[in-house]
């Protein structure tokens, strides 16, 4: 029913448009006087609203004043639409006669049988759908009586709309037809796009795809509006799809989809369907169920699952839900015709009783002439007693005509009186509105001063706490400046020493090294540059990650896959005495949710810390989905020195380093907490584990499925 009352509002839409009358100097959409015209615009603005309803009572008045015949007819087409919108038959019913008979005198047909077009579409809306189809039979009659062409076309469409609501689609494929051939023959300059779209439509449903496709084609071609095209287009890319032309449903439904862009989602119903015949066809058959389900419609529904089925070979689901849809379209099809029984069935009562009605009618006539005789006797009577009823009455009204000379001349003087003491009382009352204007302009000056001396006082407080906040944010950005400097310069200038006084050994002829020295000077030159870069990747990720610019890319991570190549990663840079390995309670197609790169990047950072502190014994990396139910933990566990209790909760911090001697800038362990914030994660000490030091990063358990 959503589809029929669509085709209705477009016939709305078209009605209300009419055709113009060009009348001289008047300029605006609708060639009514320029003056009524923003009337009419706010009218179709409240159109909804009792608001509405009353500029459209000033615009008609108005109209009239000015002898605008066709502004009045636009003026009561708002009454029509507000009780339609109400679903108030009734008042309906008056405005739409009350319209009719003003179009109709002022020789503005278009309005006539847009009146008509609400008539129908009302009692649509209620369900009477063979009454709405006789009422337009009537109007087409009346179309065919006025010679009007526009309102022939019009009840042409309109009929075809009632049938096809009522499930007869090979009758409304015909009122369609005969609609665009006739609109073909007298109204060439229409825009015949949507009747293409509608026969197209219905012989899409009766499967006479080929001449579907035809008409779709020819819509495209003539069609004067860039929406009307754009329907069109989407019709002819479905055809397309029913047709099984796969590669050029395809390329077609890209430029739909161009168009769609451009013009905005028109069309939903058929749009919705391309969307899911695209699906089908890249074989992406979940996504297609998914929005199947999203159809308003449950015939719709059941239609597009079913489709889906059939393509991935689930020909049991495809047949349970064509056994539905059949289901659906019989109840819908009972439904109609139980309304059709019931309609006539009130029309014979209506009948009878109104035979019934005219029995009594009759009889009460009978009964009023007999009535009728009597009291022509009585008044014959009554007339004597009426003649000296009047005389009496003459003397009367003499008296009171004496009485009221007197009380003329009293109130005569009374008001006298009064105008005397009302002059008195208005100087009186002149004196005492100035002075209370003098207090009221004293008291107003007073309290504007008192306010705006507040209020600079208020804003010189503020300008001040601001100056404040920005000198010591200023002077805090400074000592970070200097203490960064420092701390970089030293971490900085030592492996840079290194580098150049090894590579000076080795470039100088004169002095003769072994093989093993020069291996020796290489290695220290490689492992400082490793530290060299470090320290600047360090810096570069902390600003990134500091300034809010820096977006983690979510990716499926296999756990056990990741902390493999980590370990490899850091093997080479651990002491000889030391081992190296790598646990999991995770299976090794286990995955999460995350940025592998900064993963990585923390448990980097936490192995070359361990190894770093660990000159004898193990190091442990362990995955485990158990130790914090809902989330998956890695650990780093080594047998070092271990992490001094005080310093514990500061670990984490920037520049903060447990043997200043050892080579280190101090601000992996930071970048480590701001990478676990920005995952929504942590970063932290096992204060439990005594036997060296124990690093945790704890992330929310989100697998790659979910």
């Amino acid at each position: 029913m959503k589809r029929v009352y669509e085709y209705i509002a477009i016939c709305l839409v078209l009605a209300f448009m009419g055709y113009s009358i060009p009348i001289e100097a008047q300029d605006n959409p609708y060639k009514i006087a320029n003056s009524l015209y923003p009337l009419y615009e706010k009218a179709t603005k409240y159109r909804s609203t009792p608001r509405g309803l009353q500029i459209a009572d000033t615009l008609y008045a108005e109209a009239i004043k000015i002898d605008d015949k066709k502004a009045q007819c636009l003026a009561l087409t708002i009454p029509v639409i507000y009780y339609f919108n109400k679903k108030d038959t009734k008042q309906l019913e008056k405005c739409v006669a009350r319209l009719q008979e003003v179009s109709r005198k002022n020789n503005y047909l278009q309005y006539y049988y847009f009146g008509s077009i609400y008539t129908v579409n009302n009692l649509m809306n209620v369900g009477s759908t063979l009454r709405a189809l006789q009422e337009a039979e009537k109007i087409k009659e009346q179309a065919f009586t006025d010679n009007y062409p526009y309102g022939i076309s019009t009840c042409m469409r309109m009929m075809g709309n009632i049938y096809y609501a009522r499930g007869e689609t090979r009758v409304a494929l015909e009122n369609y037809q005969q609609a665009l051939k006739y609109t073909q023959e007298n109204l060439p300059e229409q825009d015949l796009a949507h009747l293409y779209w509608n026969v197209s439509m219905l012989q899409q449903n009766l499967k006479q795809y080929g001449a579907a496709y035809e008409n779709a084609e020819k819509g495209i071609k003539c069609a004067k509006t860039p929406t009307n095209r754009y329907a069109c287009m989407l019709r002819k890319c479905i055809l397309l799809y029913v047709t099984n032309r796969t590669e050029e449903f395809k390329s077609y439904y890209k430029e739909c989809m161009k168009m769609t862009r451009k013009y905005g989602q028109l069309q939903k119903t058929d749009l919705l369907k391309l969307k899911i015949y695209n699906y089908i066809t890249n074989q992406q058959y979940e996504k297609a169920h998914a929005l199947a389900d999203s159809a308003a419609l449950i015939s719709d529904r059941l239609s597009f699952h079913m489709n889906i089925y059939t393509k991935e070979n689930r020909f049991k689901e495809a047949y349970y839900a064509l056994q539905k849809l059949h289901a659906l379209q019989d109840s819908l099809n009972q439904q109609v015709q139980f309304t059709d029984l019931s309609e006539l069935n009130v029309r014979i009562g209506n009948e009878q009783l109104k035979r019934e009605a005219q029995a009594l009618q009759l009889e009460n006539t009978r009964l009023s002439l007999q009535k009728t005789t009597l009291e022509l006797e009585k008044t014959k009577s009554q007339v004597k007693i009426e003649k000296m009823n009047s005389e009496n009455n003459q003397l009367q009204l003499e008296n009171r005509n004496l009485e009221l000379a007197q009380f003329k001349a009293e109130t005569e003087r009374k008001q006298s009186l009064m105008k005397a003491r009302q002059m008195e009382s208005e100087h009186q009352l002149l004196i005492m509105k100035f002075i209370l204007t003098f207090f009221a302009f004293f008291a107003a000056f007073l309290t504007f001063y008192l306010y705006k001396r507040r209020k600079s006082i208020s804003l010189l407080q503020e300008k001040n706490e601001e100056l404040t906040i920005a000198r010591d944010h200023a002077e805090q950005a400074d000592k970070m400046k200097t203490y960064f400097i420092q701390n970089m310069s030293h971490e900085i200038r030592t492996p840079l020493n290194a580098i150049v006084g090894f590579s000076q050994l080795l470039s100088d002829p004169d002095l003769p090294f072994a093989t093993e020295e020069k291996k020796e000077f290489s290695s220290l030159i490689q492992h400082n540059s490793e530290l060299l870069t470090t320290l600047v990747n360090d810096i570069l990720d902390l600003s990134a990650l500091e300034s809010g610019k820096y977006t983690m890319n979510l990716t499926p991570c296999h756990c056990n896959e990741t902390c493999q190549m980590v370990l490899s990663s850091v093997t080479h840079r651990k002491p000889g005495e030391v081992e190296l390995h790598y646990t999991s309670d995770v299976a090794d197609d286990f995955s999460i949710l995350t940025d592998e790169k900064r993963l990585q990047q923390v448990l980097i950072n936490f192995l070359t810390n361990a190894e770093k502190h660990t000159e004898e014994g193990e190091i442990h990396l362990h995955c485990s989905a158990s130790e914090n139910p809902g989330k998956i933990t890695f650990s780093v566990t080594d047998t070092g020195p271990g992490i001094p209790a005080d310093k514990q909760d500061t670990i984490f911090e920037r520049f903060e380093k447990l043997d200043e001697f050892k080579q280190g800038s101090g601000l992996g362990l930071n970048i480590c907490r701001l990478i676990a914030d920005r995952l929504n994660g942590e970063v932290k000490i096992d204060k439990n584990y005594t036997k060296g030091a124990r690093f945790l990063f704890i992330l929310p358990l989100k697998t790659a499925n979910e």
